[in-house]
């Protein structure tokens, strides 16, 4: 018993200092680069034939993150392909057609964090779009397009101390149908790697 009281000690007192490593400086920001795939599709409603499916879309883009000891600000500017594809019946026809949409946006999260414990931040605030083929062919017929952004920050240890994951889910508010009568919303989840930007360590 005596032997794994030992143990959980020396446990204990190690993830202490890999919890201090990682907070001997908690105030400052970089940037980062991050490149993900987006599991995009429309929530539909009103009239319209269309049934919506998922597609896998990519998003590119940079951010900046400055921490203060547990909390965390992280603007973002992504390009990022949203829209999904949907299935649908003309009249006539034996059989459905898919539809590939191709919203393409330049989107701003503005997002705020708070790290419970190291190595995680858990995240949420708007992301504001810009449609950058509204109205044409396959392209959504708003402009401008608001979402609800909510998420978590993971970041890597050891070799891979440079890199960390982002997973969140985008919940769109503005109607982006080109029909009249439809209702098109986006829905996106999101999975990115991010390659952060830290500012060397003064000697």
């Amino acid at each position: 018993m005596r032997t794994y009281s030992w143990f959980f000690l020396a446990a204990f007192l190690a993830c202490s200092s890999v919890s201090y490593a990682q907070s001997d400086n908690p105030t400052g920001g970089h940037f980062g680069v991050k490149a993900g795939v987006s599991l995009t599709r429309l929530n539909i409603s009103g009239i319209s034939p269309n049934i919506p499916k998922q597609k896998l879309d990519p998003h590119l883009g940079v951010m900046y993150r400055y921490r203060l000891h547990k909390f965390v600000i992280q603007p973002e500017v992504l390009l990022a392909a949203k829209g999904g594809t949907m299935q649908v019946q003309r009249i006539g026809a034996t059989t459905r057609e898919t539809i590939r949409n191709n919203y393409y946006y330049l989107s701003v999260p503005l997002l705020l964090g708070y790290i419970p414990t190291e190595g995680i931040t858990l995240q949420a605030g708007p992301e504001f779009s810009y449609a950058l083929n509204a109205g044409k062919s396959g392209g959504p017929g708003a402009k401008n397009d608001l979402g609800l952004v909510v998420g978590a920050h993971y970041d890597f240890l050891d070799m891979l101390d440079k890199f960390s994951l982002h997973v969140r889910y985008v919940y769109g508010f503005t109607n982006v149908s080109p029909e009249p009568l439809a209702v098109y919303k986006n829905r996106v989840l999101q999975a990115s790697i991010v390659y952060n930007l830290y500012p060397k360590q003064k000697k």
